[in-house]
């Protein structure tokens, strides 16, 4: 009997590293990090939709996803709530309402997503595989704009932010240290100076945004020799900002 190889399920995999739960005294108590392989945009899932044999031209695959995104944004910020069968949409109007009106700055408008049936069947279809023990994590754990106080990824160019996490602090002589923003739809890469560099601590970075950034996604990188230490590791080790980040 053949089966159709559009409806064949294979397990994915995740690969994650355990690393010590520092908010509690357990020593038993491990907690999980994904190891991240990058960041993709449209143009990378249709390359790979392309090596599975797609037939449709690749110009026209991207002109229905795009239109798709835009009609869907535009559904969820007229009031509706919005199922691509991927993620669930629905517009939330956060803040409080003290003098009865509307403020931009003050009410901002959230759009709250939630995993749609497609997604749930995709991670009940998924397996973890461990690495190992991560000594010490290199991680971002949060970027600040310091021009709006937005923490969602949305930077202004030709201002500061701010990255907080674990082992940022940029050393080492190797070409590939430093922090570096690449556009996820045309993956040219930025890369900051250290003159860029306004604050380089182990926890924390304070950075000038490049103002010569179009506007658009970007996926963020912080590369390092940093060990914790004065000795230098000998390769360098480069960690992922989870959200992407987004020039408007």
């Amino acid at each position: 009997m053949l089966v159709n190889k559009h409806k064949r399920k294979m397990k994915k995999t995740l690969r994650a590293w355990i690393r010590k739960n520092q908010l509690t005294p357990d020593p038993n108590d491990y907690m999980a990090s994904v190891a991240v392989s990058g960041s993709i945009g449209i143009n990378a899932i249709v390359d790979e939709l392309q090596k599975e044999g797609m037939e449709i031209k690749r110009e026209t695959v991207i002109d229905i996803i795009s239109r798709f995104n835009r009609k869907a944004a535009d559904l969820v910020l007229s009031g509706y709530n919005v199922n691509t069968g991927l993620v669930y949409m629905r517009p939330v109007v956060k803040g409080v309402f003290y003098d009865k009106t509307w403020n931009a700055e003050t009410n901002p408008v959230y759009i709250a997503i939630n995993q749609g049936l497609d997604l749930r069947n995709a991670v009940a279809e998924t397996v973890v595989e461990i690495l190992g023990i991560q000594a010490d994590p290199l991680e971002i754990l949060s970027i600040n704009d310091s021009t709006t106080g937005k923490t969602d990824g949305t930077l202004t160019p030709g201002r500061n932010a701010e990255l907080k996490g674990s082992y940022l602090r940029i050393v080492g002589e190797n070409p590939d240290c430093g922090i570096a923003f690449k556009n996820t739809a045309t993956q040219d890469i930025t890369k900051l100076t250290m003159g860029d560099i306004v604050l380089n601590e182990p926890s924390r970075l304070m950075i000038l945004v490049p103002a010569t950034l179009a506007m658009g996604e970007y996926e963020l990188t912080v590369t390092t020799q940093f060990s914790g230490g004065n000795t230098l590791l000998k390769a360098p080790r480069t960690t992922i900002l989870g959200i992407p980040v987004i020039v408007a």
